[in-house]
């Protein structure tokens, strides 16, 4: 069973430029190595649970016991494979949108009605949007009417509703 977020010690000796092996935490000896393994993932998001297979995760792994970490960079891929399997738009297609249309992240927050930190942590690759607000960025993106509908200044209160058709009495 991997060890999640466990390796403080770790990512400390990384930062500091500690070279492998590592100490394990689980048997105690020197025998961490980075290891690539498949890996069936199960992350919940949106309120669903997804499963899905990565073939290629890096990890930490200890070759006296087996012992398998996780670290931050492992976290990564698992999110990155995750917007994968829901096709959702990457950290980077995001940025690379605003640029092209010449907004600010502040301006995009404004008009679909989110917090500009939420934004910032859709960009940073720290949070995931969700498959609506992923749905709502890309008509954002893609279409000039979506737009100016969205935009501050032009709202209009009555957008989206619909009148009931009223028949004969």
């Amino acid at each position: 069973m991997p060890r999640e977020r466990g390796l403080e010690q770790d990512n400390v000796a990384r930062l500091c430029g500690k070279p492998y092996p590592r100490h394990c935490p689980e048997c105690g000896k020197v025998e961490v190595h980075p290891a690539t393994i498949p890996y069936d993932a199960e992350v919940k998001h949106d309120g669903r649970l997804y499963r899905f297979h990565i073939p290629a995760l890096q990890v930490n792994q200890c070759a006296a016991c087996g012992e398998t970490f996780f670290t931050n960079s492992t976290d990564d891929q698992i999110s990155q494979a995750l917007r994968d399997h829901l096709s959702l738009l990457s950290p980077e297609q995001i940025r690379e949108a605003l640029r092209a249309l010449g907004l600010k992240q502040k301006e995009l927050s404004d008009r679909i009605g989110v917090a500009p930190e939420t934004v910032s942590r859709w960009i940073g690759g720290t949070h995931i949007q969700s498959r609506a607000m992923d749905n709502l960025m890309r008509l954002f993106f893609a279409f000039e009417n979506v737009r100016s509908a969205l935009s501050s200044t032009a709202r209009d209160q009555n957008l989206g509703i619909i009148e009931p058709v009223r028949g004969p009495m």
